[in-house]
């Protein structure tokens, strides 16, 4: 009886061990399945599972368990720990800009769009824009960012808010599959950039993760066709290790600023888990800071980044 249970103790132990090196394995090739998608977002989480299982084996000697541990381990360490890595940034900053979804369903909005407007950023982006909110905006925000572009929606949660306090130069809203997204070129002192913003479905149903890498390779197409500098940001519904991520800013010709480990998503507990919203740039800009802010009533938190233009 006792030899049974051992038998299998020491099979659980090592299916333990396997599972985990599979699990990394799938954060690195998900094989388009729905599932592994999704559990690769947090391979952050499972890297600390491994690091703990790791020293558990070590000091229990199950040897095949730690040489499990220590594998998977390396497998998540290398796609998750780059993106805990300082932006160590110097200089002034020209201008800031922000992206904030705010949440369709927010219960508080104008409490949300008022910390907007004291946060002061010179440049934002709205996503999920309630078509509910028009009179707090024109009210609220308009008074001190007096140049918009907006596609609200009566729906959840796709629509979309553009503002600046420098003027826009020309703007576009286009269809990017079944969401709208924002192109606009802007003057900031003399200097002209472009902005594109979207916000891509989430990876929730095998369709709907095959729509957002169709959106997000059809505007790494449209921003490698850019002149000059250009900024492209929104909620991705993608984490910066995933392979679709770094596809899409070698294909578009652009960087992701991020300082450490920045989650916005999901707030309902209080602390982020994961960074799907996201601000990238061409090679035109020089980022000089990134940084969260909490929004009232939101599911996400901001990301406001400062930039220079390189001389």
């Amino acid at each position: 009886m006792n030899m049974r249970i051992a038998e299998r103790q020491f099979l659980s132990i090592n299916l333990l061990g396997i599972f985990l090196v599979g699990l990394s394995v799938s954060h690195w090739f998900p094989l388009g399945i729905n599932v592994l998608e999704l559990l690769s977002a947090f391979a952050h989480f499972t890297l600390g599972i491994s690091l703990l299982v790791l020293l558990i084996s070590l000091l229990f000697r199950k040897w095949f368990l730690l040489i499990c541990s220590i594998l998977a381990s390396i497998l998540c360490g290398v796609l998750v720990v780059p993106q805990l890595s300082s932006l160590n940034a110097a200089g002034d900053k020209n201008f800031t800009i922000g992206q904030f979804n705010i949440y369709h369903h927010n219960p508080s909005p104008k409490k949300a769009i008022q910390e907007l407007i004291e946060s002061d950023v010179d440049v934002f982006t709205i996503q999920e824009m309630n078509s509910d909110w028009s009179s707090i905006i024109d009210s609220t925000l308009k008074k001190k960012y007096s140049f918009s572009i907006e596609k609200p929606w009566d729906e959840c949660c796709y629509g979309i808010g553009f503002y600046s306090k420098y003027p826009i130069i020309e703007s576009r809203i286009f269809n990017l599959e079944t969401t709208p997204a924002i192109r606009a070129t802007i003057d900031v002192n003399g200097k002209v950039i472009t902005i594109i913003s979207f916000h891509t479905k989430p990876p929730a149903f095998p369709d709907e993760t095959e729509e957002r890498n169709i959106q997000l390779q059809k505007i790494a197409t449209m921003a490698s066709k850019v002149k000059g500098p250009l900024i492209v940001l929104g909620d991705w519904n993608i984490v910066p290790w995933d392979a679709t991520f770094k596809s899409f800013l070698n294909s578009g010709n652009l960087s992701a600023v991020r300082d450490g480990f920045q989650a916005t998503y999901p707030m309902e507990l209080g602390f982020p888990l994961i960074p799907i919203d996201h601000i990238s740039f061409s090679e035109s800009l020089i980022p000089t800071s990134c940084q969260t802010i909490s929004i009232s009533g939101s599911d996400h938190g901001g990301l406001v980044a400062g930039f220079a233009f390189k001389d």
